[in-house]
């Protein structure tokens, strides 16, 4: 009874030898298969980047809108809304004392029209040739301001806002035109 297990009984048997190609096979296939998944996610932020970078460059291509531009757009607007005489000239004044802020530095945006008015330098920004027109605008904008008139007269509105359009244009034309005599006394200096 005391005999001794054999240990050699007591070892499992083996499965019969499995080929290294089946192996192989499985393991290619995750390969591939963690290969393709990798490329792919690769591909989608390589695209997102690209349409990101597109998109800054549009942006950047894109300048601002002209402080000309900003103003004329806005004049469309009160000539399309055709308000009450106080309320248009109220509107148009503040269109040009922005469009005068951006475009030659102007303060009169923060002024009242009495400190304007007081105001030796200003419109100094504004080209000479354009000076007296906008210093009128601006007294028949007041004019209509403190008439307390709220009746609507399309004819006035309109016209106030053409005289506006085509003092911003001017404004902008004498500005080049100043400035490309400018460069061509530089050229000859």
């Amino acid at each position: 009874m005391n005999e001794l297990p054999n240990i050699l009984d007591k070892i499992p048997e083996l499965e019969p030898d499995i080929p290294a190609e089946s192996l192989a096979g499985s393991t290619l296939q995750q390969y591939l298969l963690w290969g393709g998944a990798a490329a792919a996610v690769l591909l989608a932020l390589g695209i997102w980047l690209l349409v990101r970078v597109l998109r800054r460059r549009a942006q950047k291509t894109t300048p601002p809108p002209s402080p000309a531009e900003i103003a004329c757009a806005a004049l469309a607007r009160v000539e399309e809304d055709m308000p009450p005489l106080r309320e248009c000239s109220l509107r148009i004044s503040m269109i040009m004392r922005t469009f005068l802020q951006g475009q030659t530095q102007d303060t009169s945006l923060y002024e009242t029209h009495e400190e304007f008015s007081r105001r030796m330098d200003s419109l100094s920004g504004v080209p000479a040739a354009c000076q007296n027109a906008m210093r009128d605008l601006l007294e028949d904008l007041v004019r209509y301001k403190y008439a307390g008139d709220t009746a609507h007269d399309g004819f006035v509105v309109k016209e106030l806002t053409e005289r506006g359009r085509a003092l911003v244009q001017h404004i902008t034309e004498e500005q080049l035109r100043e400035s490309a005599a400018r460069q061509k006394e530089e050229v000859r200096a």
